[in-house]
């Protein structure tokens, strides 16, 4: 099963967890890597998802799906940076994923929440001249934008990876 086809069923995990109302998926790529050190193979897959509405307390999330292939079994963990708002609400503990008519719960891992903040400036300058001479000035634009980055780990058990894979296969 590509990992492409998975990362469609893990989506609505991202929409119950941090999204609200609709939004833009984009997927980045996927890749496939052969470790012969750890006799494994690693897939990763990039999802980037854009809310659709103008005004919205979540910019962006960042989602990355690894799938680790060795000795037949599989270690699935995915990785989120939610982009937000200072003034929006912090992320939860918990979220939740249904594949196959059942529901599990997802405990988020390791979550570690980042304040950003860019500031850009652009100076120009300016002459003017007229009847009473001529002037001569700069003009400063100051644009400064401040976020945070939430970023967290979800690791999916075996039974969650069965019945995504059951669900693809009824589908």
């Amino acid at each position: 099963m590509s990992a492409m086809k998975k990362v469609k069923y893990l989506i609505p995990v991202i929409g119950v967890l941090f999204l609200t109302g609709c939004s833009w998926m984009y997927y980045a790529r996927t890749q496939e890597f052969n470790d012969e050190f750890k006799d494994s193979r690693k897939v990763i897959s990039r999802v980037l998802i854009k809310p659709e509405e103008k005004r919205t307390e979540v910019n962006y999330a960042r989602i990355i799906f690894e799938r680790t292939i060795k000795n037949g079994q599989e270690d699935v963990k995915v990785y989120f940076v939610i982009s937000r708002s200072t003034t929006s609400f912090r992320i939860e503990d918990l979220g939740y994923l249904k594949a196959s008519d059942k529901s599990f719960e997802l405990p988020v891992d390791k979550m570690v929440t980042e304040f950003k903040s860019r500031t850009e400036t652009s100076v120009s300058s300016y002459s003017q001249s007229d009847s009473t001479g001529v002037r001569t000035g700069f003009d400063t634009d100051i644009d400064e934008r401040v976020w945070i980055d939430d970023k967290f780990t979800v690791t999916l058990s075996p039974e969650m990876i069965t019945d995504i894979k059951d669900a693809e296969h009824s589908s």
